[in-house]
């Protein structure tokens, strides 16, 4: 019997081949962007689901609560994580990491730079990272030791390391300072883990050579655990919330569990509340792509029903001679399926075309597998169901009788068909708006200013030789051509991560204690940088500023106003504020400008920053390799841009941006695609009227322009509809921004002519072919 259906759906499909393209065109597009939007959102949300027993691990997070603000940072430090497995019977194990750095690993002769980081011996009975060569549970439990991964075996001995039996116990140099043995290897670190690294260290080296076991404020470590099974996070949250209170180490801060494997998506707090994060752009994206479907789905429910007259007779006859609506329910169906099931395939096919395209827009390297094929089919078969049922219900419901003699559509029915063609351009309209919306506030975050000179600013580590003879390596520099000014810091001053309530001042309020980021630096610090002096000096060789501070605007006006020369303490040093920057952009243009103060302190400036001249970009990177090769010979030559940093911390918003205008195009194509075929259908149900016309004398124009006045009609409304709804959430998406566009009215009025013209342009096109043909052809017949 679905035999005889599907051969019926394709002779019905062969006899109407424009209305089966629009159809099968339609259905194809949507499919194939409602599929890349899948195969991404399952990939986001597949993010750090790999670890055995994930649900049973979470990150330590912590609330810092300074005069009524609530600030929330997922860095702590050692002393937290070893009281609270000493205390907390609900612990199974925790572990601390710190995976930011990036390491000269040294064998032989060969220097590589590789990232990776410091962690505790128990980071592998939390995490499930599977071993190649080594045991997990002793691999880091020797100070000296190392763990890498196979891509940087692959590095240092060769792509046939795995045939070696000799890489267990062969020694790396970090640094150039101290030699580790290599007592583990891992595969690599699936491209869904939030956690990436090349090489992983003993956190213990690190705190000991820096002194800072016992340092609960060195805030440095994230810290992970695993509760033991049939543990409650709300129960453990309400225990360790006061945990540095019990411990007399601050009343402001309060710690609390997230789960691991929410933490990529959901990590955007405000006020002490998980307002969301990457999830946003899953489910903005999950929308569209339902969106998309609908459009597609619009179109062909709105071509069968607005074909009706053409099948009544064969339903009358059908039912005449025996057919069962059920039947007739079904056939319609599978003749939808049948439909849905060539534009899967020739959905498939494209996205295997586009794939390579696909992957380098989002940065990522997607493969379809069977279980991606398997989602896609059950899409395809529900769209072919949904945009069938309606069809099958509406056709099957003809009364015999009246199918066989004059048959007329039902007023409802086509008032239904309307309100779709006005939600499809309700949809695309909305969608023009956002993508215009995105596109300027991206072009708005490029060009505003951001308080400091990003562009021809560079930055590379100070290490080895750079950093033990700094002044002397600076000094070869600026011999160099192509450089302007160099500096040196331990911050990227786009995003400052340090922060700390210990900052004191004349006049400060008693029991205040608000929190302040922090900037090491030294000097031409602020020349260097390109901000700008709003008074007072920059740090300089000509002054002693060996206790000297420099803040900005924010800071200054939370410190009373006019405090040049005042003197301040910062962690318990004191000294004397020389200079006040005007306020720059120091983490993200979401988030407001915060006090900060520039210390200068050249010992923990860990980046040697160097301002090129203009138009000489090639001579100065010439000129820093020189100079790096001179004075670091068995150091990576490795730098970057503060651009490509500054383009980095918005790479979502880029990556959505593009998509948008991909999925908006898509859109008003998919839309305009349907009013084509309804346009088509209209104008040969009309055409007898038209020849008729033409004979009385109306001309070309008029002709178009009655045939084209109600779809006209439509769109309008549908835009009328859109413009306020996509203001509304436009609105909602800018709030997160610190630094936003205001909504231009032109952005609205573009959005609904586009709409407007593309929609005209489809119509008019079938109107005046219609107006143009010779009456006698439509009237001969009669």
């Amino acid at each position: 019997m679905f035999r005889n259906y599907f051969k019926f759906a394709i002779r019905h499909a062969a006899r109407q081949k424009g209305f089966a393209f629009i159809n099968i065109a339609g259905l194809s597009i949507g499919l194939v962007c409602s599929f890349f939007i899948l195969v991404w959102v399952e990939d986001e949300l597949s993010y750090d689901g790999f670890h055995k027993d994930g649900d049973r691990i979470y990150q330590l997070w912590r609330h810092m609560i300074t005069d009524g603000q609530i600030d929330t940072w997922p860095s702590l430090g050692q002393p937290v994580a070893e009281t609270i497995q000493a205390e907390y019977p609900e612990v199974e194990t925790i572990t601390w990491a710190m995976l930011s750095e990036q390491f000269v690993v040294t064998t032989g002769d060969d220097n590589f730079r590789h990232k990776g980081g410091y962690v505790s011996p128990a980071f592998f009975e939390v995490f499930s990272f599977p071993f190649l060569m080594g045991d997990p549970h002793t691999a880091l439990n020797d100070v000296t030791s190392a763990v890498i991964t196979e891509h940087m075996a692959s590095a240092l001995f060769g792509d046939d390391w795995q045939s070696r039996n000799d890489i267990i116990g062969r020694v790396i140099t970090i640094d150039h300072r101290k030699d580790f043995t290599i007592k583990g290897i891992l595969s690599n670190p699936p491209e869904n883990s939030s956690l990436q690294f090349d090489v992983l260290l003993p956190a213990k080296d690190f705190t000991d050579r820096l002194g800072i076991a016992d340092e609960w404020y060195f805030m440095c470590f994230s810290i992970y655990m695993k509760l033991h099974e049939g543990s409650s996070m709300e129960n453990f949250n309400a225990k360790v919330s006061d945990h540095f209170i019990r411990h007399d180490e601050g009343e402001g801060t309060k710690l609390f569990l997230q789960p691991f494997e929410d933490v990529y998506l959901h990590s955007t707090y405000r006020d002490g509340h998980l307002v969301g994060g990457q999830i946003d752009y899953v489910r903005i994206f999950s929308v569209v792509a339902v969106f998309i479907l609908l459009l597609a789905c619009i179109n062909f429910m709105n071509l069968a029903t607005a074909r009706s007259a053409r099948r009544a007779r064969e339903i009358g006859v059908r039912k005449v001679v025996g057919a069962q609506r059920r039947m007739l329910i079904t056939q319609f169906v599978a003749e939808s399926i049948a439909m849905t099931s060539a534009s899967f395939v020739l959905a498939l096919g494209t996205m295997f075309l586009l794939k390579p395209l696909f992957n380098g827009l989002t940065g990522k390297h997607f493969a379809i597998d069977d279980f991606n094929v398997a989602g896609m089919f059950l899409i395809s078969l529900i769209v072919g169901i949904v945009a069938g049922s309606y069809p099958a219900f509406y056709l099957s419901s003809f009364n015999p009788v009246a199918a066989l003699k004059s048959f007329r559509q039902r007023q409802g029915y086509i008032t239904i068909r309307k309100t779709l063609v006005v939600f499809q351009f309700a949809i695309s309209v909305t969608m023009i708006v956002a993508t215009i919306g995105v596109f300027l506030q991206l072009d708005h975050m490029r060009s505003v200013n951001l308080g400091l000179q990003r562009e021809g600013l560079l930055y590379l580590p100070r290490e080895g030789a750079l950093q033990d003879r700094y002044e002397a390596a600076v000094q070869e520099l600026m011999k160099r051509p192509g450089i302007e000014s160099v500096t040196s810091s331990g911050q990227d001053p786009l995003k400052v991560m340090n922060n700390t309530t210990g900052v004191g001042w004349p006049g400060k309020t008693p029991g205040s204690h608000p929190i302040f980021f922090i900037i090491n630096a030294s000097h031409d610090y602020v020349r260097t940088i390109g901000m700008e002096l709003a008074a007072g000096r920059d740090f300089s060789q000509a002054f002693n500023d060996s206790a000297s501070y420099i803040v900005n605007e924010e800071a200054a006006a939370l410190m009373g106003g006019d405090i040049l020369g005042t003197k301040i303490k910062v962690y318990g040093d004191e000294g004397q504020v020389v200079g006040v920057v005007k306020n720059f952009s120091m983490n993200s243009l979401r988030s407001p400008v915060e006090p900060t103060i520039i210390r200068f302190h050249p010992p923990s400036s860990g980046r040697i920053f160097v301002r090129t001249k203009q138009g000489q970009i090639p001579e100065a990177i010439a000129s820093l390799k020189g100079v790096c090769e001179q004075f670091n010979p068995g150091y990576p030559f490795e730098y970057t841009f503060l651009d490509q940093v500054f383009e980095q911390t918005y790479k979502s918003e880029e990556v959505m941006g593009k998509l948008a205008n991909i999925f908006a195009a898509v859109s008003i194509f998919i839309s305009c695609l349907g009013l084509l075929g309804l346009t088509a259908f209209t104008v040969e149900q009309r055409s007898k009227e038209v020849g008729i016309r033409k004979v009385l004398g109306a001309s070309v124009t008029g002709i178009a322009a009655l045939l084209s006045a109600d779809f006209v009609k439509l769109v309008l409304l549908g835009v009328l509809i859109a413009l306020p709804v996509a203001g509304y959430f436009m609105r909602e998406w800018l709030h997160d921004f610190s630094s936003r566009i205001n909504m231009p009215w032109w952005l609205f009025a573009t959005a609904g002519i586009a709409a407007l013209v593309f929609a005209v342009v489809t119509i008019g096109f079938q109107s005046i072919k219609a107006a143009l043909i010779n009456p006698v052809e439509t009237l001969r017949n009669d």
